[in-house]
């Protein structure tokens, strides 16, 4: 096995923190959406309003922190003196002086959700600005608990590059699954990371894949849908945050050939992902597509369904007839009916009215004095008279 590899010198032991030393991360890929939200306050409020803490809450209200589930820590700054590249014993030794001290500060990244809620029970500051009502949200049942929830158990790297590889399998191909923009956010910011640092990006994506060990080409996927979107936010202004919200969406449209065709972007396989994905004389078509699958402020989307997008979108864009409808009205039934070709969809329409009038008959005979059935009658006949004439007409 080569001597460099990711797991290699990464057992190391755990170092005893206080929390108030111990900050959110503002780079953390599952709070991507809310980046332009920086201060510490705002992300541990977004993970407080978005994400479930008080299950956390119960468990640790009640038994304190388990050691057994340590945070992963890199230092705010690394402080003059400290030789990183000294034995662990070494490293160690000097980590708790500084934390003894309290001369030293940290980033979590891994382990918000955790450190949030230690936050969250311990601070009633933090309670009060949060405006969480007494008894709303768990509290530590005596002060014995909090005081283990203070100090929290912790692995500090000093280098977030270090500890990439462990983030990539644990929430993308592991049990602990980000939502699909926070991978695609992490697989785009390790791969820039990694250009910037000068490799090439076949080479930056070719990393992370055998770093994850990635067969299915998750990450060519997710970082194609990554940059459609972010070609979208430069160049069309298009907000976004509903497509991070429902990123899968954008994801499952991208699968479909007649998708890409309409807006000109390739497929994972064929993508150079130094260049653009979608053309940039195709950013109009970028602009429907999107619009249609998650509405633009002022037009609803015409999915209520993801489904929809692979069974009446993708027809719909296959054929310019039913594009252009879809265009001009904003309504996708419609447009569906329209996607096999004008002729059939009149043939379909007038099978369809056929078989209402024959039903009809069934029970017409039970209101042969009912004049509002009468009138519909008289109109049915007249819209065909008109058709047969039309029809039959030699213009």
């Amino acid at each position: 096995m080569s001597d460099d590899f990711a797991g290699k010198g990464k057992r190391r032991p755990q170092l005893d923190v206080p929390i108030d030393l111990i900050f959110p991360d503002t780079e953390n890929p599952r709070l991507a959406k809310q980046r332009d939200s920086i201060s510490d306050f705002d992300i541990i409020k977004t993970l407080y309003d978005e994400y479930d803490l008080e299950e956390l809450a119960m468990s640790m209200s009640e038994n304190g922190y388990f050691d057994e589930e340590p945070i992963i820590l890199v230092p705010k700054t690394i402080p003059a003196g400290i030789d990183v590249n000294a034995d662990t014993d070494t490293v160690q030794k000097q980590l708790a002086e500084l934390v003894k001290a309290k001369k030293i500060e940290f980033i979590v990244v891994e382990g918000n959700r955790r450190t949030a809620t230690a936050k969250i029970l311990t601070d009633s500051e933090l309670r009060t600005k949060l405006k969480i009502r007494e008894g709303s949200f768990p509290s530590p049942k005596n002060n014995a608990v909090r005081e283990d929830l203070s100090i929290l158990p912790s692995i500090v790297y000093f280098d977030r590059k270090q500890v990439a590889p462990y983030l990539g399998v644990r929430h993308i191909t592991g049990l602990l699954k980000w939502d699909a923009f926070a991978k695609a956010a992490y697989i785009a910011q390790n791969i820039d990371e990694s250009v910037k640092s000068g490799e090439d990006i076949k080479t930056s994506i070719k990393n992370i894949q055998q770093q994850i060990a990635d067969r299915s080409d998750v990450i060519k996927k997710q970082y194609l849908c990554f940059k459609v979107m972010k070609e979208a936010e430069d160049d069309l202004s298009f907000e976004t945050k509903k497509i991070k919200d429902k990123f899968s969406l954008l994801t499952v449209a991208l699968n479909s050939p007649s998708i890409r065709a309409y807006i000109g972007a390739p497929t994972y396989k064929d993508a150079n992902f130094q260049d653009r994905i979608v053309p940039i004389n195709k950013t109009e078509q970028l602009k429907n597509l999107l619009t249609w699958i998650y509405g633009d402020g002022k037009k609803e989307p015409v999915l209520s369904d993801s489904r929809r997008i692979t069974s009446e979108l993708a027809p719909v864009l296959a054929s310019k007839e039913a594009t252009d409808f879809l265009i001009k009205n904003h309504n996708l039934e419609e447009a569906y009916e329209r996607s096999e070709g004008e002729r059939d969809y009149i043939v379909r329409k007038i099978n369809t009215a056929s078989s209402s009038i024959k039903y009809a008959l069934g029970f017409a005979w039970k209101y042969k004095k009912d004049a509002e059935i009468k009138e519909a009658i008289a109109e049915c006949f007249s819209a065909i008279e008109e058709l047969q004439k039309m029809i039959n007409s030699n213009d």
